[in-house]
């Protein structure tokens, strides 16, 4: 009995730490997007001329994500957390790299995977709308702020943009950051969580009496932000977030479970999110989309029994 109960306080426990790590929120996107190519395309001249640096890729996405929140636009906004099956590790303090488990922590690593989906019910997904002309600040990266995103050429290993039809897709990818690593980058695109906040969330106070969160470190791995553009009106209508946490959480057993003694915590945290925006906006007429115009208003006159009757020419 004694040892189910020490297993489901370690699992209380990384289910508080989990919910407090992504108080802030986060969402659903494929981490790459797709992009076909086809000779057949028709291009007409952009809105705005791209240039293909790095540099220069960053400060188109940012004059575009910048207006949103004074443009107001209509969006649908959702995040999305995971837990990557296999990810989660409950061992001694100390044993953190070492291929085995002790054995007193098998039970409390069976269970966690066990229950993982479980843990992260109430915190899998959140989706919903926000109307147009209404304050979406508190939806957009970065909330609360009054801009998306304040990244400079230094804070990204790369930004690409690629042409398809009427369409940019722009890709920003981020070096990684080690475990206590400086995230000052990530935060100027990304929501991340104060290390403050999260120790002192109500949470995880909860468990103190049986299992402490003492502290804990994060690195990221695989961060990027990938966009989508209207080229012709200059209009950006979907940005997609992705990143991953590597958690390493220092916790010690107390009161009844004060023999589990120092305990390591290891897990990784996926965050997406996706806004798709709309702008309800007239749109320029495309070729792609008017290459038929033509040949539906060519018309032949056919007789049939004394009627003229308009049939499309072949």
């Amino acid at each position: 009995m004694k040892r189910i109960c020490s297993v489901l306080t370690a699992i209380l426990l990384i289910s508080a730490l989990l919910v407090s790590l992504t108080a802030c929120g986060s969402s659903d996107t494929t981490e790459e997007t797709e992009v076909f190519s086809t000779e057949a395309a028709v291009y007409t001249e952009s809105a705005i001329a791209v240039g293909s640096t790095s540099e220069e890729v960053l400060n188109y996405f940012n004059s575009l994500v910048n207006d949103l929140k004074a443009s107001k636009p209509a969006l649908s906004y959702r995040y999305e957390m995971n837990v990557p099956d296999g990810s989660i590790k409950i061992t001694s303090k100390g044993s953190e790299e070492a291929e085995e488990i002790p054995a007193e922590f098998s039970a409390i690593n069976s269970a966690a995977a066990g229950l993982k989906d479980m843990m992260l019910a109430d915190i899998k997904e959140v989706s919903g709308d926000v109307a147009k002309g209404e304050d979406n600040s508190e939806f957009l990266y970065v909330k609360g702020e009054s801009w998306v995103s304040a990244l400079t050429v230094d804070d990204i290993d790369y930004a690409t943009i690629k042409e398809v039809g009427d369409v940019y897709y722009i890709t920003i990818a981020f070096n990684d950051v080690e475990a206590g690593g400086d995230t000052s980058a990530l935060a100027k695109a990304f929501e991340l969580r104060d290390k403050d906040v999260v120790l002192a969330s109500e949470e995880l106070a909860k468990t103190n009496a049986y299992l402490k969160l003492n502290d804990y470190s994060v690195g990221y791995s695989g961060c990027k932000i990938t966009a989508t553009v209207n080229r012709l009106t200059n209009e950006i209508t979907n940005i997609n977030y992705f990143k991953s946490a590597n958690v390493v959480a220092d916790m010690t057993g107390a009161g009844t479970y004060e023999e589990l003694g120092a305990v390591s915590v290891l897990f990784t945290l996926e965050d997406r999110a996706n806004f798709d925006i709309r702008w309800e906006s007239e749109l320029p007429t495309s070729p792609l989309e008017t290459s038929t115009e033509a040949t539906t208003e060519a018309t032949t006159a056919v007789v049939l029994d004394g009627a003229a009757v308009a049939t499309p020419a072949v």
